[in-house]
């Protein structure tokens, strides 16, 4: 089973990458942190690992934004695999 992302083309994702400019990506299954799969966009797993409540958080880094007081480069998402 894969499960993807869907991110605008920034940090990594650019075809020409910016310095100082990354996704943050994390990803936790059943409250615990998968340190495994950070800063992954697509991860591949059996359909057993897989079950489970997910959370991902996703940060866009970038130097051009010192505060981000609104939390717009921030977002996360929860859904369960059964």
């Amino acid at each position: 089973m894969t499960i993807s992302l869907s991110l605008l083309e920034f940090g990594q994702l650019r075809t020409k990458p910016i310095d100082g400019e990354m996704y943050r990506i994390r990803w936790h299954k059943d409250g615990m942190l998968k340190p495994n799969l950070d800063n992954k966009v697509s991860v591949t797993l059996s359909t057993e690992e897989a079950k489970g409540v997910w959370k991902v958080s996703v940060q866009l880094l970038t130097d051009e934004v010192r505060k981000d007081l609104k939390g717009a480069l921030h977002d996360s998402a929860k859904f369960e695999v059964r």
